[in-house]
């Protein structure tokens, strides 16, 4: 199974039209999405034919029990805690779409502040393929504690871990080297651009790269409309792990690979990174190598891109 820990929301998109009427109604749309950066990445993985595993918090209210029914649903195997406290409730996301498919997203966690290290279900993480973090969980003490919970656990059982760091805001209030000492252990770091700047205080994608490269033994950098960039410092056959790699912890050559963007019409940017953490995954878990793990993450990414909402 491929375990994903972190953000678990319901999505509320406000397409705002060109012109609204000042203290009083416009005419507009709201649509309503499940959504989350690690349920996103989780119900790709799914869809995708393999086993996918959730581990989060969600309120005990009518949002967190249609969530929870939803993953299952996508074939999500849902390890999800239950907050009872009515102030709580499960989290959501405002998020306002412009026309040229950007969009600014209004957070409100609330459940997912909650995670704690006594949610990890120890033997699922164990005996998982793999595990990915959303880094939107290490925004609050206690799910950045859960979260460690689990990379620890991974590390300890031979697990590869990859990190979405989510959020270049927080890297930049938190500092560049406590937030690389929160991703201690990861595998593989997934970061986009502005997040890869923020980790490293460098301008350009393959100095970004080749930086986070002296952190982690594989970088997959997303660079939006301009593609992606991956770097690897050392090839690593995990337990049934096949395809090009050297034993784990023999260093091999680096290798440098980019690809341009996939085409495809920009609707809605909205879970584009999920998609393609999910696609790098699915592919890099199963020894497909540096080049495919990049040329799916490339066309899952694409494809979310394509149509409004994050999956």
């Amino acid at each position: 199974m491929i375990v994903s820990i972190g953000d678990v929301m319901i999505d509320a998109y406000f397409q705002v039209p060109d012109h609204r009427n000042p203290r009083t109604d416009t005419h507009g749309r709201v649509e309503l999405a499940a959504g989350g950066s690690a349920a996103n990445f989780a119900v790709w993985v799914a869809r995708h034919g393999r086993m996918s595993g959730l581990i989060g918090c969600v309120g005990d209210d009518f949002l967190g029990r249609g969530l929870a029914a939803e993953l299952e649903a996508e074939g999500v195997c849902p390890y999800l805690t239950f907050d009872p406290d009515p102030e709580c409730g499960t989290g959501r996301v405002g998020v306002i779409v412009a026309a040229n498919g950007e969009r600014d997203m209004i957070c409100d966690r609330r459940a997912n502040t909650r995670l704690s290290p006594e949610d990890i279900p120890e033997e699922v993480v164990a005996g998982a393929k793999w595990l990915h973090v959303s880094g939107y969980a290490f925004l609050e003490k206690s799910p950045a504690k859960a979260v460690r919970r689990g990379i620890d656990i991974a590390r300890e059982a031979g697990v590869p871990v990859s990190i979405d760091p989510a959020a270049y805001s927080f890297i930049q209030a938190l500092g560049r080297q406590a937030f690389l000492e929160l991703c201690n252990g990861a595998t593989v770091i997934l970061p986009n651009l502005d997040e890869g700047r923020a980790m490293t205080g460098l301008g350009r994608p393959e100095d970004v790269a080749a930086c986070l490269l002296d952190h982690f033994p594989v970088v997959g950098l997303k660079l939006g409309g301009d593609g992606c960039l991956g770097m690897a410092r050392q090839w690593t056959r995990m337990a049934g792990m096949t395809g090009a790699g050297a034993r784990a912890g023999e260093k091999g050559p680096q290798a440098t690979v980019r690809f341009a963007a996939a085409p495809t019409q920009v609707v809605d940017t909205t879970g584009a990174g999920d998609a393609f953490d999910a696609g790098f995954v699915i592919e890099y878990s199963r020894g497909a190598g540096l080049a495919a793990s990049l040329a799916r993450g490339n066309e899952m990414g694409a494809r979310a891109v394509s149509k409004m909402g994050a999956r």
